[in-house]
């Protein structure tokens, strides 16, 4: 009987151990996932939602704008050239042909000089009959002088002074046909009067022309003109008259030209005013330079105004007339923004008044002034990289 006592009460205190082990373990599980929700807890700091940007230093410069322009080459004087006389032509420049140059003082063309020298023999003949009879009118009126030396009152016509007088007239003017025949002598010849490029002829040796009848044509190469078109919004960037900072390019060649002068009149199809370069010596004649021709389509750099306090930015980083900045306090700033004039694809712009604010370059998708921001990772040194380019 008491042994059956015994065991009945060692399987109560059994079963109780039981539970109070099964409650033991279940605190111990409890205490652990606790401990390991509060480790993660702190592995995972708070995530920041601020929209990413990039932004560049803002660097106000004075800035040297640059026209890129083109006009056609021309010349800038051409002659028709002529002989004041008729004649037969006797001789022709060996350069005297389309496309030929000759220098100035060249001897182009001359006509048969034999009747303009049998000319100047008649009027020299002339001449000198006038004198001779000049001098005998004197000799008569000094002979007559004496004669008369007595009288009171001594008549002009007894000194001879009207034959004095008419003699002397007959002299100037067989001086003055003298001077003319000269004249017309030295006329038989064309010389080049300045360096040319002979543009025409029509005339051939031994033929015989009319007075002014036209010989060719030749266009002077001291220099050139390039007719410039300029659109409205490129000419407040004109410099002040007369610019030598002229930059004149066509497929590898390249010469320095002048800005000279405005023709003074815009043409009425486009609206452009019209621009003069000059070029001295096109062809090269005088220097080692590649040559220019006339007729051909030439690019023109010119150094136009400089723009005080400018920033240079991309086009596409103004939208709407708006370029965002960022504020030291990391918060976008819209700034309205008037574009100066537009170069190779950057926009010219007045600088910001907020001096110590730096460009955004790279915008969030919905950007709001005012909204807080912050910036990539490295975005310094991208922007150096970007501020050497």
């Amino acid at each position: 009987m008491t042994i059956t006592k015994n065991t009945s009460f060692f399987m109560r205190y059994k079963r109780v151990c039981i539970l109070l082990l099964v409650l033991l373990c279940a605190v111990i599980a409890c205490a652990g996932l606790f401990t390991m929700a509060g480790d993660t807890v702190q592995l995972n700091p708070e995530v920041d939602t601020r929209p990413k940007v990039s932004v560049r230093t803002m660097k106000p410069i004075d800035y040297q704008t640059t026209l890129r322009l083109s006009g056609v080459f021309k010349p800038a004087e051409q002659t028709d050239i002529a002989f004041e006389l008729p004649g037969k032509i006797a001789s022709l420049h060996r350069s005297f042909i389309v496309g030929g140059i000759v220098k100035q003082g060249d001897l182009l063309a001359t006509l048969d000089p034999f009747d303009y020298k049998t000319q100047v023999l008649e009027k020299q003949a002339s001449f000198a009959l006038a004198q001779a009879h000049l001098s005998e009118e004197l000799a008569k009126a000094e002979v007559a002088k004496k004669e008369w030396a007595n009288s009171a009152h001594i008549p002009a016509l007894a000194l001879r002074e009207p034959q004095v007088a008419s003699a002397q007239a007959q002299l100037k003017a067989a001086k003055a046909s003298l001077s003319l025949a000269e004249k017309n002598l030295s006329r038989t010849q064309y010389f080049a009067p300045y360096d040319a490029l002979i543009a025409a002829r029509s005339v051939g040796l031994g033929q015989v022309i009319s007075k002014g009848e036209t010989l060719g044509q030749i266009v002077n190469l001291s220099y050139g003109e390039i007719h410039i078109p300029v659109a409205g919004f490129e000419q407040p960037f004109i410099p002040s008259l007369p610019a030598n900072d002229v930059q004149v390019h066509s497929d590898g060649v390249q010469r320095q030209g002048v800005l000279t002068r405005h023709i003074g009149q815009f043409n009425d199809a486009t609206r452009m005013a019209n621009y003069i370069v000059k070029v001295d010596d096109p062809y090269a004649l005088n220097s080692q330079d590649p040559p220019l021709y006339f007729g051909q389509f030439l690019e023109v750099n010119i150094a136009g105004k400089i723009l005080k306090n400018v920033i240079k930015v991309p086009q596409e980083w103004i939208k709407n007339q708006t370029l965002w900045l960022l504020s030291p306090e990391g918060a976008l700033v819209k700034n309205s923004v008037d574009v100066i004039r537009e170069e190779q694809g950057f926009a010219l712009v007045n600088a910001p008044t907020q001096a110590n604010y730096q460009l955004v370059t790279q915008l969030p998708e919905y950007p709001q002034s005012g909204m807080q921001v912050r910036l990539w990772p490295n975005h310094t040194q991208l922007a150096e990289r970007g501020e050497k380019q």
